[in-house]
C-alpha cells in the first residue's frame, strides 16, 4: 500500500446514510482567518471564506459520546482546495508536500486537490450537513489521510497497513451503522444494540467490545446480517 491509491481506491460514494467521519469533505464551509498586523497589541481582524473543508478529528471525537449520534458542537476542519491554485506541488509518488493530504480527482475534474493541515480551524457543527458532503474516504483512503496528518504534525510516519489495522474496529462500527441506517432503522438504536451483551458471538462484554479483534468483528457482522438480512 505504499503506492498512492487511485481516486477509485481513495473514496467511497458520499451517502447521507453514513455518519460524519474523519476525512469527509464538505462544500460551502466558512474558513476563518485572523490578521493582526504582526503586533501583539493589535486586535485581530477576522475574515471568512467559503471553501471545501475536511473533518480532521477522530470519529469518536466528532460525535457526542452520550448518544453516539449527535455531532459535537465544535468541529475541527481544514480547508481543501486545488493544489495548483495555491502553488502546491504533489509529487506523483506523494513523497513531498508533507503538510497536506493529497485528494486525487476530488470533484471529478482530474485535478489534484489537497487538505491543508497547516490551517486547522474550528467551525460550528451546523456547517457539516450531510447533503453538502461531496466525498467520504474508503478504508484505505482514511488510512492515508491519517498517515499524512501524522506526518504534517510530527514529521513522523506509520505504514498504511498498520493504520488500517489500528482503525479496523472504528471502521467496522461505521460500516455496520451505515447498514443499519440503510435498513431504515434509527442510528441511536444501533448504539444501544452495539452495547448489548450477545453470548452468541462469544465471550465479550458487549458487541462493541467484540469489534476489537477480527473474530469478534466477523461474529458481530453475522449477528447484524441475521437481524437485518443480507
Amino acid at each position: 500500500m505504499s503506492t498512492p491509491p487511485s481516486a477509485d481506491e481513495f473514496y467511497l460514494a458520499a451517502s447521507e446514510s453514513r455518519a460524519v467521519f474523519q476525512g469527509d469533505v464538505f462544500v460551502d464551509v466558512p474558513i476563518t482567518k485572523a490578521a493582526a498586523g504582526n503586533t501583539v497589541a493589535s486586535e485581530p481582524h477576522w475574515s471568512a471564506k467559503r471553501l471545501h473543508a475536511a473533518t480532521v478529528s477522530y470519529p469518536c471525537d466528532i460525535i457526542v459520546a452520550s448518544d453516539g449520534v449527535t455531532l459535537n458542537k465544535a468541529q475541527a476542519v481544514v480547508p481543501v482546495y486545488r493544489a495548483a491554485d495555491y502553488r502546491i506541488t504533489v509529487p506523483d509518488d506523494w513523497e513531498g508536500a508533507w503538510s497536506v493530504c493529497p485528494l486525487p480527482d476530488l470533484v471529478g475534474d482530474g485535478a489534484m486537490w489537497v487538505a491543508d493541515f497547516r490551517r486547522i480551524t474550528t467551525i460550528d457543527r451546523s456547517y457539516l450537513r450531510l447533503e453538502d458532503r461531496v466525498r467520504c474516504l474508503s478504508e484505505v483512503g482514511w488510512a492515508w489521510f491519517r498517515r499524512r496528518l501524522i506526518t504534517a504534525l510530527t514529521r513522523g510516519t506509520l505504514p498504511v497497513e498498520d493504520l488500517v489495522e489500528i482503525g479496523a474496529s472504528t471502521w467496522a462500527e461505521a460500516e455496520f451503522e451505515t447498514r443499519w441506517v440503510v435498513a431504515g432503522r434509527d442510528p441511536k438504536d444501533f448504539q444501544t444494540w452495539l452495547d448489548e451483551v450477545d453470548l452468541s458471538i462469544g465471550v465479550y462484554p458487549s458487541r462493541r467490545a467484540a469489534l476489537a479483534d477480527t473474530t469478534g468483528r466477523d461474529a458481530v457482522e453475522h449477528a447484524l446480517s441475521s437481524l437485518l438480512g443480507p
